[in-house]
């Protein structure tokens, strides 16, 4: 299972696992076989209603040569093959992938797939770090799973027994979503297992911005403050 870190502007490194060739091989024949079997309704549609076979040109062609980018597009980044395996497209530096992207990904599928017949990708996807194709590289874009092979949940994160008799230093914490506490629970893990000034800078960011949302002064004592209100938001909302 390969992951990736992806650190956004704001210096927050984010993990994602990284879609497997398996997934991506899967994903890409279901979308041929949703794309064959639609075109083959449509051609016969075509077929009994006009009599002619002039849509191969303005129909068939413009479908098959463009499913893939326009699903992408307007998609957020997933084929209907790539919704079913649970995964998605994304940049490689947590911004939101644009056209451009999606185009130079895209317009590699000759060389990656077909010319290859996959042999090209499938290389690629296995032997590179983050399971990218040549397309991925070009257009800096990565799959990643979107639905996680291991869920994670606070209860995991934190196991208390029982909340009898503890009393929570910020109550106010309640304000926050689980969302937020599992990605505050992830940088102050990547923070004690790689020390370097990008996890320091992400922790003081997120103390302040943890600080501010909850009304109190910003704590000398950052990451001892980050796990109180970890901990303090586990006893109050389980």
């Amino acid at each position: 299972m390969s992951h990736i870190e992806i650190q956004t502007t704001q210096n927050v490194v984010i993990e994602y696992e990284a879609a497997p060739l398996r997934d991506r091989i899967i994903g890409f024949l279901l979308d041929l076989f949703v794309l064959s079997a639609g075109t083959g309704v449509i051609a016969l549609i075509f077929t009994l209603v006009f009599q002619s076979e002039s849509f191969i040109y303005f129909v068939i062609l413009p479908l098959v040569l463009f499913y893939s980018l326009a699903f992408e597009v307007f998609n957020n980044g997933k084929s209907i093959g790539k919704m079913a395996l649970g995964m998605q497209v994304i940049r490689f530096d947590g911004q939101e992938a644009r056209l451009n992207d999606y185009l130079t990904r895209w317009a590699f599928r000759s060389v990656d797939i077909f010319l290859s017949f996959g042999g090209l990708a499938s290389i690629m996807v296995s032997v590179t770090k983050s399971n990218q194709r040549l397309g991925d590289f070009v257009a800096n874009t990565v799959v990643i799973k979107s639905r996680p092979t291991y869920t994670v949940t606070l209860e995991n994160v934190l196991k208390k027994k029982s909340s009898e008799g503890y009393e929570p230093k910020y109550p106010q914490v309640t304000r926050f979503t689980e969302e937020q506490m599992l990605i505050l629970k992830s940088t102050l893990d990547r923070y004690q297992k790689f020390k370097n000034n990008a996890h320091t800078d992400a922790i003081e960011l997120l103390t302040s911005k943890v600080a501010a949302g909850i009304d109190v002064p910003v704590p000398k004592k950052k990451v001892e403050f980050l796990k109180q209100v970890l901990k303090d938001y586990v006893i109050l909302t389980r």
